[in-house]
């Protein structure tokens, strides 16, 4: 810091006028501030409640709230109050009471309710999530698939509620799985060969000696499908909304089982064109024929050439009155899809997705669903709304059958059709694969003191790019949710290509997820990105923290003077239990400042006579 020399000045009349100027401005600076709180980009201690009243003891009745700061891009608050117990299982950008302060008006029928509505910059939460009372670090996997602890998620509603279809039961301390839905009370095992030997798949494996990988399981509960399927080399993206089986999202997620939030509403979801050889919907309560089959053109967008649809629902075998007219308009609706029956059999009957746009010239004239028009991008996904129109094939993909894709487990590491939509070639892929599985080396030796057999199981890369980093995973028994930030969006494909999952987000925004979801997190780059883009640092570290598990673990490759800055908030966050920082090995994605720092959240409770 420089320091300068103070000289005598003779006070004048001049001089006095423009001291008193300044101090008028500076007084009238500092009210604006504490009128305004932080400015947008930032966070804000306000709460609103029920009403349109705004509650002046901050976000959940944060605590120490005076300690909040204004802080610049170089300073850290000197501490981040925790929210209030009621909001342990906060997710901002789903937050219906959220809706209802700031009137937004959604159609309810269009399940726009359950669609992803963020906060703006003044109603933002900034304080930490606290975990329910009694938590517990969560079961390890494969033990977790079938129970969980009670007080992790302390709602046993759906184990009364679905009592006669085996989705849970509570026992004691812990809540049981038996593998029960709906559809499939007996298992979701069974059910599971039961769709193999209906499309005659060898030795009863849904997976079809690797040409079925993702599926998308919509509608799917405490997600009992997904997680059998797994011993099938299956991953599926289990999704539902956070409705009326509020948690059942939550639950698979502690389970360790592949699942997100979602709902097919107005919006598409946020997957690329052709990632799935499969969809399936085991009573999923969806109107599939409403605005003109808007819901199932969004599957078709999503489905593969060739793909299944898997629909089993008494609409499919019922023949009551009411069910046989809503099937027989299915049927029509899939016949001028040009989508054909593969096979039927008791309660499901499958669909099959034509590979070739043969089907579709040879329609009459005005029939509908149209084409889609050709300045369509069947990949654009953020905020964008659904179309009801077909996304007919690319040349290059016309009559090639799951896009022209190798099985897996060769997928994961063969250079996919679609790497020149988006300019990598073969070779760069190459090199990015080995690149991220000597770093994915170099950061397991430095966890490999802290970390314990099977205690990290899910997992998030919050910049995925061609998804190298999930791919040097695959010999850990971990699933990553590849996050595809909006301005690298073209490049999802990429990672279903691989037979990866993942979904695109704005890390400006908070990511639709429950509270402590993840036991690792790893972010290359997302802090320099979410820098150039004129978003918070402190909203974004806040996020992770909400997102990350009691003792999960932190990966940050960045900057040095990003690191530095982010050091500052590891006691804050309460991610103090362990850290270590190091200058990585340089290599083809690196530049000379990279620096990775690696930090442990520890496990925190609010002190019983504090919480509300």
């Amino acid at each position: 810091m420089k320091h300068f020399r103070t000289e005598r000045v003779r006070p004048t009349p001049k001089l006095f006028t423009y001291v008193l100027v300044g101090f008028i401005a500076l007084l009238g600076l500092t009210c604006l501030y504490y009128g305004s709180s932080f400015a947008p980009g930032s966070r804000k201690s306000d709460e609103f409640d029920g009403s349109n009243h705004r509650v002046r003891t901050g976000i959940g009745s944060v605590r120490n709230r005076d300690s909040v700061l204004a802080v610049s891009r170089f300073e850290v608050p000197k501490s981040v109050p925790i929210c209030d117990s009621r909001h342990s299982e906060l997710i901002p950008c789903l937050d219906r009471n959220l809706h209802y302060q700031l009137k937004l008006k959604l159609n309810l029928t269009l399940m726009e309710h359950y669609e992803h509505h963020c906060p703006p910059p003044e109603r933002r939460f900034n304080c930490l999530v606290p975990p329910p009372v009694g938590y517990k670090i969560p079961l390890r996997w494969p033990v977790s698939r079938d129970e969980v602890w009670k007080a992790n998620i302390p709602h046993t509603h759906l184990a009364q509620e679905k009592s006669d279809q085996n989705w849970m039961v509570v026992n004691g301390d812990k809540i049981n799985f038996p593998g029960g839905g709906t559809h499939f009370h007996n298992g979701a095992d069974k059910y599971i060969v039961s769709l193999a030997q209906m499309l005659k798949f060898p030795g009863d494996k849904l997976n079809n000696g690797g040409s079925i990988r993702n599926v998308l399981d919509v509608g799917c509960g405490v997600a009992s499908f997904g997680a059998y399927l797994l011993s099938h080399d299956i991953i599926a993206m289990s999704l539902a909304p956070n409705d009326v089986h509020q948690n059942q999202i939550q639950f698979a997620l502690e389970r360790g089982i592949p699942s997100t939030l979602g709902v097919l509403g107005t919006k598409r979801l946020p997957y690329p064109s052709r990632s799935f050889e499969l969809a399936h919907c085991s009573r999923c309560r969806i109107d599939w024929l409403q605005r003109d089959g808007i819901l199932l053109l969004e599957l078709d967008r999503l489905l593969r050439p060739g793909g299944y649809f898997v629909y089993s629902s008494p609409e499919a075998y019922a023949h009551d009155p009411e069910n046989r007219k809503i099937g027989n308009a299915m049927h029509d609706l899939f016949k001028r899809m040009c989508w054909k029956v593969v096979a039927k059999r008791d309660q499901s009957v499958i669909w099959g997705k034509p590979i070739s746009n043969s089907c579709y010239l040879k329609r009459d004239p005005g029939v509908l669903p149209p084409l889609c028009p050709s300045g369509d991008d069947p990949d654009a996904t953020w905020n964008v709304s659904m179309k009801a129109c077909i996304s007919p094939y690319s040349v290059r993909m016309h009559k090639e059958r799951w896009s022209g894709l190798v099985p897996w487990p060769r997928r994961l590491t063969a250079p996919p059709p679609r790497l020149e939509e988006i300019g990598v070639t073969p070779e760069q892929f190459r090199e990015d694969t080995e690149t991220w599985r000597l770093r994915v080396i170099e950061y397991w030796k430095l966890l490999k003191l802290m970390v314990q057999k099977n205690s990290i199981r899910n997992v998030m890369d919050m910049s995925s790019n061609l998804g190298g980093f999930a791919a040097a995973l695959n010999d850990k028994d971990v699933w990553v949710m590849n996050v595809m930030p909006v301005q690298s969006s073209p490049r999802m494909k990429i990672i279903y290509d691989r037979g990866l999952i993942g979904a695109t987000h704005d890390w400006c925004e908070a990511f639709d997820t429950y509270p402590r979801t993840f036991d690792l997190i790893h972010a290359w780059n997302t802090f320099t990105e979410t820098q150039t883009r004129g978003c918070s640092f402190e909203d974004l570290l806040i996020e992770m923290d909400r997102i990350l598990r009691p003792e999960g673990f932190v990966i940050i490759r960045d900057t040095t003077d990003n690191i530095s800055y982010i050091k500052k908030y590891l006691l804050l966050l309460k991610w103090d239990k362990w850290s270590t920082e190091t200058t990585p090995k340089g290599d083809s994605l690196s530049t000379k400042d990279d620096r990775v720092l690696i930090a442990r959240k520890r496990l925190w409770s609010v002190p019983a006579n504090s919480a509300s």
